[in-house]
């Protein structure tokens, strides 16, 4: 059985949550559990949150951006862009459809250059894509 000083603080509790949240939300609050998890360093939890985040493509994708200028040539590299992997398959954002035109002949230039200097298997292929395309999904 709960005693006097327990049931009024009880009630103090229950009336600063009313006046917070309204009486409505009030009981929800209230009803809720009172515990919380202890905290915990954020170097403990990093590791983990970051497993999940990056991908083995976003890997890649960090990689290559590192180097882009010296794939595409620094003319291109304003409005040429390495958009996303899927697989071992680039998908490569052009700011304007017109370049695609003009790039599409050498996509296999492209996917050259990046092999030579990331490693021969990093690239399979190379797509031209519109900046912003939906085709990321």
């Amino acid at each position: 059985m709960a005693t006097w000083r327990e049931l009024k603080r009880l009630r103090e509790r229950y009336s600063l949550l009313a006046d917070w949240y309204g009486g409505d939300f009030a009981v929800t609050e209230f009803a809720a559990p009172q515990h919380t998890p202890q905290a915990r360093p954020i170097g403990e939890l990093l590791p983990a949150v970051l497993k999940e985040v990056t991908t083995p493509e976003t890997v890649k994708l960090l990689q290559l951006q590192a180097v882009w200028p010296e794939v595409i040539g620094p003319a291109f590299a304003r409005y040429v862009s390495p958009g996303f992997f899927r697989g071992d398959d680039l998908y490569v954002e052009v700011s304007h459809s017109a370049l695609i035109l003009e790039l599409q002949p050498i996509t296999g230039k492209i996917r050259s250059e990046i092999n030579k200097k990331l490693g021969a298997d990093f690239c399979a292929k190379v797509t031209l894509v519109c900046s912003g395309s939906k085709s990321k999904k």
